[in-house]
């Protein structure tokens, strides 16, 4: 039995990374608690935290749903989260290393199919990159001012 995110993922003060998650609702939800906790830590607007927190689990369940066959017990995906402040953004990334699919259930089809719209509208920018290896989706949010001078704030007083 793996352990669970909130214990496997490795949490700094600027960056969250977690390899090798399977695959499954159950375990990315425990991501989404994990990237909520580190976000109310980051000073940042309280809108911002919630587009990070929704395109990222977005781009978390897509993995879950599109990646792997439903019945692929080994399909795994990594994550990762940082805070830039001296960039003036915060990335994620999500990887899996599977091969797209439809998803299984048609209920699911029909209300769902939006992800990467609604992870587009959510952050500044969005890259994804898909090949036989797997999908990256990397999503970047631009720091506003107040953020990137709180940001800088409490990066110096870490160094100190």
């Amino acid at each position: 039995m793996s352990s669970a995110p909130e214990e496997s993922a490795l949490l700094f003060p600027d960056e969250i990374r977690s390899s090798g998650v399977r695959a499954d609702p159950t375990e990315i939800a425990g991501l989404r608690v994990v990237t909520r906790r580190w976000l109310a830590k980051l000073p940042l607007d309280e809108d911002r935290r919630q587009d990070i927190l929704l395109a990222s689990y977005e781009a978390l369940a897509n993995a879950v749903e599109h990646a792997y066959a439903p019945d692929d017990a080994h399909g795994t995906l990594d994550y990762e989260a940082t805070f830039l402040p001296h960039e003036g953004e915060v990335l994620v990334r999500v990887s899996d290393h599977g091969s797209w699919h439809e998803a299984v259930d048609s209920d699911a089809r029909r209300s769902r199919g939006h992800g990467l719209t609604l992870i587009r509208n959510l952050a500044s920018d969005v890259h994804v990159s898909a090949g036989p290896e797997g999908t990256v989706i990397e999503m970047r949010w631009a720091l506003d001012d107040s953020e990137k001078a709180e940001g800088d704030e409490l990066s110096s007083h870490d160094a100190g």
